[in-house]
């Protein structure tokens, strides 16, 4: 089973496609209701999640298509597809992972069985974010490193290393070796990090079955369709580095509006 301290940059790639695919809001809550009932109109989906929202539901299901998550079979239905159907491995992995690190273990064993939707959005929602999986997979490559190397080897800018730091500091996946902060600071993987290799092995395998040509949003408005395109130049080039596409790229400046305007001028009698 593949982890990610023995795996190429395109592993990571691929574990970073699945998060952004299935992390946002209340994807979990919908694959699984859809597991449940099956095909299902939007006003069932309002029904069997009273809490989403009418309005956000229409959005949730929006964004499933467009992740070739969701189908829509005939007009006002919907139905999971195959890479749909493909997350059960996912989630599994998922939960048995939060029952493992994140409880106190006294689950009865059909309890233990059951995949349950929070659990899974928790951890994925502690995996998502941009640099999160390069510095695991860095300090799953390398063991401790000091903040300057760290930041480096996970190709991050300094602010956006410090914020993700903080964030896996407070949810568990890393630590300090020492009680001391400061500039030699050194960080390593926790137990739990640890043992997310059967959740990588999962999320990889899943990106894997994914539609290539589907684009996914991810928090910061870049797709992950960069990172395919990415991977692919870097199978293409001989001299490319397996460093240089360890994340999502960001997205493409936007052009003025005013830009806009000049190179397509209204047309006039």
């Amino acid at each position: 089973m593949p982890d990610l301290a023995n795996s190429p940059t395109p592993h990571t790639e691929l574990v970073d496609q699945a998060v952004a695919r299935l992390s946002p809001r209340w994807t979990t809550w919908t694959l699984q209701t859809m597991q449940q009932h099956g095909p299902m109109r939007l006003t069932e989906l309002n029904s069997a999640l009273p809490w989403v929202g009418v309005h956000a539901m229409a959005q949730i299901v929006r964004r499933m298509q467009t992740s070739n998550l969701l189908d829509r079979p005939q007009f006002g239905v919907y139905d999971l597809t195959p890479l749909g159907r493909h997350t059960n491995d996912v989630h599994r992995a998922l939960s048995a992972w939060h029952r493992i690190h994140l409880t106190d273990g006294t689950s009865s064993p059909g309890e233990a069985e059951r995949v349950q939707p929070e659990p899974v959005e928790v951890v994925l929602s502690r995996l998502r974010g941009k640099g999160t999986i390069p510095l695991l997979h860095t300090l799953a490559q390398h063991g401790p490193l000091p903040n300057g190397a760290l930041r480096d080897e996970a190709g991050l800018a300094t602010g956006s290393f410090h914020y993700r730091i903080t964030q896996l500091q407070t949810h568990q996946l890393i630590t300090r070796t020492s009680p001391f902060s400061g500039r030699g600071t050194e960080y390593t993987l926790t137990s739990a990090a640890r043992g997310l290799t059967p959740v990588y092995a999962e999320l990889a395998e899943f990106a894997r079955k994914a539609t290539p040509a589907t684009a996914l949003p991810d928090e910061h408005g870049a797709t992950a369709q960069y990172a395919i395109r990415a991977s692919a130049a870097v199978h293409r080039s001989p001299v490319a580095s397996s460093e240089l596409f360890s994340h999502v790229p960001d997205s493409p400046p936007r052009v003025p509006a005013y830009v806009t305007a000049l190179s397509h001028p209204s047309r006039t009698r």
